[in-house]
C-alpha cells in the first residue's frame, strides 16, 4: 500500500485528477506578498528618511521639490506587496480560481490607505501649519 507523504493533490473542479498548480500557486503567492508589507513599511521609511536627509531636508521645512523626490519612492516602495498581490490575485481568478480576488483587493486597500493617510497628512500640516 503506498500512502501520500505529500498531503493531498489539488485538483480541479472537474475531479479528473489534474493537478491545478498555476492557479493555486499564483493564490498563495498573492497572500505571501500581502506578508510582505511590514518589511515594505520599514523600507519605506529608511527610504524616505534617507532620501529627505539627502536632498538637505530639515526640520524647519523643505521646499516642495525636496518632500515629493523622498516621499514618491517611498510610497512607491511601501506599495510594491499590493501591487504584487493585485497581479499574483487578478492572475489566479484569470486561471479560475476567483478566490484571489480577496488578496488583490487587500493588496489594493492597504496601499491605497497608506497613501491616502500620508497625502492627508501633508495636506493637513501645510493647512494648520
Amino acid at each position: 500500500m503506498v500512502t501520500n507523504v505529500n498531503g493531498p493533490r489539488i485538483t480541479t473542479s472537474g475531479g479528473t485528477g489534474a493537478p491545478d498548480q498555476p492557479a493555486a500557486r499564483a493564490y498563495r503567492r498573492a497572500w505571501w506578498a500581502l506578508g510582505a508589507y511590514p518589511i515594505s513599511f520599514v523600507a519605506a521609511f529608511v527610504v524616505g528618511e534617507g532620501l529627505y536627509t539627502w536632498v538637505g531636508g530639515d526640520e524647519d521645512g523643505a521646499p516642495i521639490w525636496a518632500i515629493v523626490a523622498a516621499g514618491l519612492p517611498a510610497l512607491v516602495v511601501f506599495a510594491l506587496p499590493g501591487a504584487a498581490a493585485v497581479v499574483l490575485g487578478r492572475r489566479a481568478m484569470r486561471l479560475g480560481r476567483p478566490g484571489g480576488r480577496l488578496p488583490a483587493i487587500v493588496g489594493a486597500t492597504i496601499a491605497a490607505a497608506f497613501i491616502a493617510l500620508n497625502l492627508l497628512s501633508y495636506l493637513a500640516q501645510l493647512v494648520l501649519g
